[in-house]
């Protein structure tokens, strides 16, 4: 965690907290693989036992950490990955799966959307409302925002405005010129402009200018939605082509059939090509949504 430049700072007692950095990759070891590195945030002396990792305070059942690590889209053989070929985004959901393995009652969380996709962030969202503990985050993902946020704390002009409800009580409050002070007003701090009717006029403005945005990126990435849609239809029609042909060749009549048992061999190592190139392409697609 960053030092504070000045003051102080004192946790609560009891307070556990956990610190996510959208640019800290160095707490993953390289050489482990995504379950052996999630099992290293397993609390006290770990070690293999058959197959389950034996912790101080008694077996954690492999299960457990799949399922941790399925929620955060770490299914299959995705969990025998090396960290060294994860990508940013993978980086960032293994980073995040570690913290809720052994959560601590207090996470600060630095732009924990940068880098993830689409169901990436839904996942995370939805592992978030199921966290016991206070969660403290910084974020410009609007979505993210709505769908965890219960309070919102607003810093401008050198105050700190607390407003007691979600992102849509916040902007409908700070219309209106609403909310609480937190910090107390000292020579150093702005004070607030007087013109009322001013700022409530440059409120709305914003406001209206957010809305547009929204609405823009929401046109944007319904475009490139519906694009990846028809991509991954062509695709699962193409795998169920590969798998019928598959179960052909295991028939010894078709075997025997040395020019349809080559055709079958030729079109399913084109298909293998094909699905390949359209899982390029959603990535692309994924990688030019707006968030």
């Amino acid at each position: 965690m960053v030092e504070i430049d000045s003051g102080e700072r004192i946790p609560g007692h009891n307070v556990e907290i956990g610190y996510f950095s959208q640019t800290r990759t160095d707490v993953l070891n390289p050489q482990n693989t995504v379950l052996q590195e999630a099992y290293s945030a397993v609390p006290g002396p770990i070690g293999w036992a058959g197959t389950r990792f034996r912790a101080a305070s008694g077996f954690m059942p492999q299960e457990n950490i799949r399922a941790i690590l399925g929620a955060f889209l770490f299914t299959g053989d995705d969990a025998e990955k090396t960290v060294k070929v994860l990508s940013g985004g993978e980086k960032s959901r293994l980073i995040l799966a570690k913290l809720l393995i052994n959560p601590p009652n207090f996470l600060l969380l630095d732009e924990p959307t940068t880098h993830l996709d689409v169901d990436a962030v839904e996942a995370l969202a939805r592992a978030l409302k199921h966290y016991d503990g206070t969660i403290v985050f910084i974020s410009h993902d609007i979505y993210f925002t709505r769908s965890v946020a219960n309070k919102v704390f607003e810093v401008k002009n050198g105050r700190i405005r607390k407003f007691e409800g979600n992102f849509d009580y916040y902007l409908e409050k700070s219309r209106q010129g609403d909310g609480l002070i937190e910090e107390p007003q000292s020579k150093s701090v702005l004070p607030m402009p007087k013109k009322i009717d001013a700022a409530k006029e440059q409120a709305k403005i914003e406001e209206r200018r957010s809305k547009e945005e929204d609405k823009r990126r929401k046109g944007h990435n319904s475009a490139i939605r519906e694009e990846i849609n028809q991509l991954e239809a062509k695709r699962e029609k193409l795998e169920l082509e590969s798998y019928a042909k598959a179960r052909a060749l295991s028939n010894p009549k078709i075997y025997r059939d040395e020019e349809t048992a080559r055709d079958y061999g030729r079109r399913m190592k084109e298909i293998e090509k094909l699905t390949a190139e359209i899982n390029n392409e959603v990535k692309k697609l994924e990688g030019r949504m707006i968030w």
